[in-house]
């Protein structure tokens, strides 16, 4: 058996996990707000919120994993996305604000953790390939959740499928525990937490060099715009074409399926070419458009199009996140690639938190999802192609 196929397989599978229980909030949207008394639009504000809470969470990862180890990280993180989805559950406007809470401490560590289990396992040949692979966990989890979540909701309600997302976390955060010995037998003495060790030089570290400066703006662009993908599809095309929940989930899920695909295709590209960073930047270009196409056309597109418009979207705005991590992993610090993945997550995650609170923004003030896609499409579009130029220093090339 390849030595990387344990780690691999593990980390992936809590990657799925974790991204398929951070959004049953938006693909249950339309039901929840139903109940709640508040516009679907409104889940904007979870996402914003989640994210947020993933962002801060992610920054102290490091320490974390640090002290307990990746593994025992991974675990805990299942736990909270199981909390998340009983404060879900609950159906009050508190429990949803702790639900986003929650649903942060659960997203923000998965990734940190699994970059440093993996960075142990690759070398510089399979590296972005090895990153890109775990990295479809989180299309493939959206994948299952867009068409898992609406079928079960419809069948048993929407408050039964929050907590059988609940039993599958805890039940996968058992399933693991005999890996630990493995994946955490790298543990540092104990620590004393503090703003400074556990926030502030990880991020001070990440800001001063350059290279992983300029990828982390990137990361804060792009995945803003993956937000806004994941969490507007459904109630924008309930809004603004005739599709009903089920089909229109299907449409996220075709957005998913092509991410999974993409984005081993983008990091076997990134291996081949040597050039992760122009790969990055390219990307930026190409979901721009295809978020404006998917904007513009979807109320008139047939069905069919409309799902192939949808693959190109997902195959560029989901499927940027394994090349960006192999760069983090490759710029970082021996030893330190948890570390660095948490700090310049304080960038991914704070796309996802912002750009779709602006998002929401934008709807309320204009009724219109159109006009937020087109503000959540311009910002990669605006940063890949200053890339390309070389507005920003050379570092990005990926040489």
């Amino acid at each position: 058996m390849s030595p990387i196929l344990v780690p691999l397989g593990t980390t992936l599978a809590v990657q799925v996990l974790a991204s398929g229980a951070s959004l049953t909030a938006a693909v249950l949207a339309p039901l929840i707000s139903a109940d709640l008394g508040v516009p679907a639009s409104s889940v904007g504000f979870y996402v914003s919120m989640l994210y947020g809470s993933a962002a801060v969470a992610g920054m102290a990862s490091g320490g974390i994993i640090g002290r307990w180890g990746p593994l025992r990280t991974m675990q805990s993180g299942l736990v909270f996305g199981a909390l998340s989805a009983l404060a879900l559950a609950h159906a009050s406007l508190p429990g949803a604000l702790l639900a986003a809470l929650l649903g942060g401490f659960s997203l923000g560590p998965t990734t940190p953790a699994s970059s440093a289990i993996l960075a142990r396992a690759t070398d510089p040949t399979n590296r972005n390939l090895v990153f890109s692979i775990k990295q479809t966990g989180v299309p493939a989890g959206f994948m299952v959740a867009a068409l898992g979540l609406p079928q079960l909701a419809l069948a048993f309600g929407w408050r039964t499928a929050c907590l059988c997302v609940a039993a599958l976390l805890l039940a996968a955060a058992f399933a693991i525990a005999p890996l630990r010995p493995r994946f955490d037998d790298r543990r540092e003495a104990p620590v004393r937490f503090s703003l400074r060790t556990q926030l502030v030089e990880p991020f001070l570290r990440v800001w001063r060099h350059v290279e992983m400066r300029n990828i982390s703006f990137a990361s804060f662009a792009y995945s803003g715009l993956q937000g806004s993908l994941a969490g507007f599809m459904i109630v924008f095309l309930l809004h603004d074409t005739r599709l009903d929940l089920v089909a229109a989930a299907a449409v996220l899920a075709s957005a998913q399926v092509a991410g999974v695909g993409g984005r081993v295709v983008w990091g076997f590209v990134a291996d081949r070419l040597g050039k992760p960073g122009t790969v990055l930047a390219s990307l930026g270009i190409a979901m721009a458009g295809f978020a404006a196409l998917m904007a513009l056309a979807a109320p008139t597109l047939p069905y069919a199009l409309l799902i192939a418009a949808s693959v190109a979207f997902g195959g560029t705005a989901m499927a940027w996140n394994g090349v960006f991590l192999g760069e983090v992993a490759r710029l970082a610090a021996p030893g330190r690639a948890g570390e660095a993945t948490g700090a310049t997550g304080l960038f991914t995650f704070g796309g996802v938190a912002i750009v779709p609170g602006i998002f929401t923004a934008i709807v309320f003030a204009t009724d219109s999802y159109v006009a937020g896609y087109l503000f959540a499409g311009a910002l990669p579009g605006l940063v890949g192609i200053a890339l390309l130029r070389g507005a920003a220093p050379a570092g990005i090339s990926g040489r």
